[in-house]
């Protein structure tokens, strides 16, 4: 099937079109343009038209002729847990993860679609019990969705997770187990991924705004001076005296925080991360892989996007600065359909 990957972010708009040659793929299509609207949080139906029609001009101006699209559903807004349960057949699963979901969604089952993917099997007691990443999506977020894409002449064909694609994108199917870090603008997503499944999956809701109001609220700048600064400067201690690396590091800590608890939980599961890739936006703030390095003394990256790419003279064109920002697009342009 002919499609393209749409990461509708809170601050950009993001599309990928990709072909599949054997083991690797080729770019045909990619931009970007920003989010002007609310994005998927408003209900407003002037924002929702907004949107839609941004993602129309972002796939005239991309080049992108195919109407069908794979779209993803914001991490923070989305229920997801990894659950242990014995050996079952499907009917039994189904049944079980309704069990499970009813535990773990805060919110009644028949607002939300429920959705697994049985991850691997694990021994415990001596016994083979099976891992199910369960994914719980409200309903009125999917139809949002649609419909948002439908008003921009666009037929979804496939919707899932943003950390599923990132996964996707970013972990090759043989690279052990592997956080990934999600630096969005109003949340930081983290999971951890063994041989590309992801095994844990946890949101919080910190991200580059947080960041830039630290800055901003600090040394007493406006917003978009914050946002410059930030982008400029990072965490490096060496630059003007290390003040925006000072403001931002109390923000920083949180994410740090829950960091340690992820690596911590899978310590307990007699298993070690091995490095840690970062994407999104705040994942270019100079020095802040080193900084991060430093607190957990574990390998970090910053994630290429491209890195299942042919790397041609279409994807030399993609701006450095942005190479990270199209994890999710590209991971949703290579789902299998």
């Amino acid at each position: 099937m002919d499609f393209f990957g749409l990461d509708i972010g809170s601050h950009t708009i993001k599309a990928i079109k990709l072909v599949k040659n054997g083991q690797s793929y080729q770019l045909l299509a990619f931009g970007s343009s920003p989010s002007n609207s609310r994005g998927l949080i408003s209900e407003a139906d002037s924002d929702m038209t907004a949107l839609a029609e941004s993602i129309k001009k972002l796939c005239q101006t991309s080049g992108i002729k195919t109407k069908n699209v794979v779209s993803a559903l914001p991490q923070d807004q989305v229920f997801t847990r990894v659950i242990t349960l014995p050996s079952l057949s499907e009917t039994e699963l189904n049944s079980a993860l309704k069990w499970e979901a009813e535990q773990y969604v805060p919110i009644p089952l028949e607002e939300v679609t429920l959705a697994h993917q049985i991850v691997g099997k694990v021994k415990e007691d001596n016994k083979e019990k099976m891992e199910v990443l369960l994914v719980a999506a409200p309903n009125r977020l999917i139809e949002k969705t649609v419909e948002i894409l439908r008003i921009a002449g666009l037929r979804a064909v496939g919707l899932e997770t943003e950390t599923l694609a990132i996964a996707r994108s970013l972990v090759p199917t043989d690279a052990g187990s592997i956080m990934i870090v999600d630096f969005g603008a109003v949340a930081t997503d983290l999971a951890i991924a063994e041989d590309g499944q992801l095994v844990f999956v946890h949101s919080l809701s910190t991200g580059g705004e947080a960041l830039t109001r630290a800055v901003a609220f600090e040394l007493g700048l406006d917003p978009n001076q914050a946002e410059a600064y930030k982008k400029a400067y990072g965490v490096d201690p060496e630059k003007l005296e290390g003040k925006v690396g000072g403001a931002i590091a109390p923000v920083l800590e949180v994410v740090i925080k829950e960091m340690e608890k992820a690596i911590q939980f899978y310590s307990a599961r007699q298993k070690t991360i091995s490095r840690i890739v970062l994407t999104g936006g705040s994942s270019g703030l100079p020095e802040i892989a080193t900084a991060l390095a430093k607190k957990l003394n574990i390998e970090i990256q910053i994630g290429n996007s491209f890195a299942r790419v042919v790397q041609d003279s279409l994807v030399q064109k993609v701006p450095t600065a942005d190479i990270p920002l199209y994890s999710v697009a590209v991971g949703l342009a290579m789902k299998e359909i």
